[in-house]
């Protein structure tokens, strides 16, 4: 069954038309007089007793104005306008009573008698007919061709009030908007006219400037700032025209309370612009800076209390480097100002001894590829208390621009140093004065529990077995604490010289088989390639012999400790495994440390003065080479040596 004539068709678009219809927020709106002007133009001009500006939306016609009917709105299935839409010129019907799409429409048959009728389209320029500019007569008739031409340009101007009539609503939100920022901004904002007359301020120039809001306005802007400022001021605002509306300034500047003291302000000016032409002044937004005034002279009172510098130490991508914040306490590490290095860190470096210097640039240089804690004992040459030792701890933290900045402190541990120095010879003094009484002692005992002297009495064996073993531990201890101060004093001599690694390790396997067989214990040593590193024998033979009594003492019984080689590259590694418990992990970090023993109880059971690694690990790197060991819990552990490996053509 086809539809009636007179029904309207919808056009193509009718989505994105219903869609951009409501855009323009036009509908159920009260009337408005510039609406309300162009329908009685349009009728006066038509010489029509009706007219309307109608809009078509998914049900209904409604009119937006009208002139000369009392509906607000028809079905719009009856409207004359629904067919109007799907035109882009005028629609005109000259007589309804002769059109078989109208005539028997209830607007023609009954009130309000439509017989002529005639509509422009409203287009809003994107194919959207929004609705029509009409003009209706009860009488047949048509128009002339200068009424048409005035409709047609009364549609126009229609569709622009619709536009400036959304547009002027969005710029009352987003002034409304505006406003509300600026009463609630915790910052001063003033509005300067291209005068440089305050024309806006927001409420915060109250808290911040102790003026009212209304009491700056019309005032210089200038007249805020005390003399030396003004000159500064008034050459930012004039240079702003020319550097093009997208550019803003920041300016540390004291701006005037109203009580007459000065306050330290951030002052950024930026200009208002309108079409990419400056002529409507500046927007200046004042920060408060008391805050960070009172914040550094607090840092400044807590960081005098502290011994040595509290500093931050910038290093650029560039390789330069400078000091942006130093305590006071710098004067008495380096005996500089913080002034002196703020831009440049190179009057600081100069001080260090040159002996430390490159310590220090590579530990820098480390830290701020990994972004690790840098900790470093270094010396320094102070202009007035001479060469003194200093301690630094910082934390690096890169920044936006590549570059990395640490935060941290310096203090200075000569007192410290030298109380270490008088214990190291206090502690080898007493090595030596006693090791000649001990060496008598412990051969004495050795003599009489080896029947020298005749039998030893039952009652007194034990007792004397004791002695003899207490004592030898003793002198194992006086003469580790010998060996470390002679490392710690660089008193010890190395001699480096190629050596045979198969020949040096079956002699180390040897030496301890018996050792092994005691403890029930297998020492397992695996043939290794024909090779030679450069070592001292001697000390080489001191550190092998400390791993695998360690591993030897470790082990369970009946278990195994391995001794073995394996090429690394340009390296020989040797290793000492073994099956005991493993080393816990809060002990790793200061396994190679002075008289670090793991477990307390377990080590004088086992024996161990807590010296034997940390002797090693100075053995091992004055040869030039490296000491570690991985481990496992109840897995056993593997200590490892590498050092360098010797070709026979090196000694050509």
């Amino acid at each position: 069954m086809s539809k009636h004539p007179g029904h309207p068709q919808a056009p193509l678009n009718e989505p994105s038309r219903l869609a951009a219809l409501l855009a323009f927020e036009l509908l159920d709106t009260p009337a408005e007089a510039m609406f309300d002007n162009i329908t009685t133009l349009a009728a006066q001009i038509c010489n029509t007793p009706i007219a309307l500006i109608s809009l078509v939306d998914a049900e209904r016609q409604w009119f937006k104005s009208r002139v000369g009917l009392g509906a607000s709105e028809t079905p719009r299935e009856l409207a004359f306008c629904a067919h109007a839409i799907n035109r882009d010129e005028l629609f005109e019907i000259e007589n309804a009573l002769l059109d078989p799409r109208f005539s028997d429409n209830p607007l023609v048959t009954s009130d309000p008698d439509i017989r002529f009728y005639a509509g422009m389209p409203l287009s809003d320029g994107h194919g959207h007919n929004l609705g029509t500019l009409c003009v209706i007569d009860r009488q047949p008739r048509q128009l002339n061709e200068q009424q048409r031409q005035s409709l047609k340009l009364l549609a126009q101007q229609t569709v622009q009030l619709f536009e400036l009539r959304l547009q002027s609503r969005h710029q009352r939100e987003q002034a409304a908007v505006h406003k509300a920022i600026l009463g609630s901004a915790g910052t001063a904002v003033l509005v300067v006219d291209p005068a440089g007359l305050i024309q806006q301020a927001s409420p915060g120039v109250a808290n911040l400037l102790g003026y009212s809001a209304d009491g700056l306005l019309g005032r210089e802007l200038e007249l805020l700032l005390p003399l030396n400022d003004r000159q500064l001021t008034r050459d930012a605002l004039r240079s702003i025209p020319a550097q093009g509306s997208s550019q803003s300034q920041l300016h540390e500047v004291q701006m005037r309370h109203a009580s007459g003291h000065t306050v330290p302000v951030l002052l950024n000016l930026s200009p208002v612009c309108l079409e990419d032409k400056f002529d409507l002044g500046y927007l200046c937004i004042v920060h408060d800076l008391s805050y960070r005034e009172e914040a550094l002279q607090r840092l400044q009172l807590l960081s005098a209390q502290l011994p040595g510098v509290v500093y931050q130490f910038q290093l650029f991508e560039d390789g330069r480097s400078c000091f942006p914040y130093a305590s006071q306490g710098i004067e008495s590490i380096y005996g500089l100002s913080p002034e002196a290095v703020a831009n440049d860190a190179t009057a600081a470096f100069a001080l260090i001894d040159s002996d430390d210097l490159q310590g220090i640039s590579d530990s820098i240089a480390t830290s701020a590829a990994n972004l690790e804690l840098w900790h470093q004992e270094y010396r320094v040459l102070h202009p007035t208390k001479g060469l003194i030792w200093v301690e630094g701890r910082a934390a690096p933290q890169r920044g936006a621009d590549g570059s990395v900045i640490w935060h941290g402190f310096i203090s200075d541990i000569s007192e410290r140093k030298h109380l270490e120095r008088l214990k190291d010879e206090f502690v080898s003094t007493v090595s030596h004065e006693l090791r000649t009484p001990l060496t008598s002692i412990t051969g004495s005992l050795g003599l009489i529990n080896g029947g020298a002297l005749g039998a030893v009495p039952d009652a007194i064996k034990d007792m004397l077995a004791i002695a003899e073993g207490n004592s030898r531990r003793l002198r194992q201890l006086i003469d580790d604490l010998l060996d470390m101060d002679k490392l710690i004093a660089g008193k010890m001599s190395f001699d480096l010289q190629p050596i045979k690694l198969d020949e040096l390790l079956a002699e180390c396997d040897a030496s301890h088989q018996g050792f092994a067989q005691h403890l029930g214990v297998r020492l397992l040593h695996s043939n290794c390639p024909d090779l030679q590193v450069l070592a001292d024998a001697q000390r080489l033979q001191q550190v092998l012999s400390n791993l695998l009594s360690n591993a030897l003492k470790f082990s369970p019984a009946q278990g195994e400790v391995r001794l073995y080689s394996e090429l690394a590259g340009q390296s020989v590694r040797i290793l000492v495994s073994d099956q005991g418990p493993g080393i816990p992990a809060d002990f790793t970090a200061r396994i190679f440390k002075k008289f670090s023993q793991a477990d307390a109880s377990d080590s004088r059971q086992k024996g161990g003065t807590g010296l034997g690694l940390a002797i090693s690990k100075e053995l091992i790197e004055r040869m030039g080479g490296t000491i570690g060991f991985v481990s496992e819990p109840q897995q056993g552990s593997t200590f490892w040596i590498e050092l360098p490996l010797h070709h026979q053509e090196d000694e050509l």
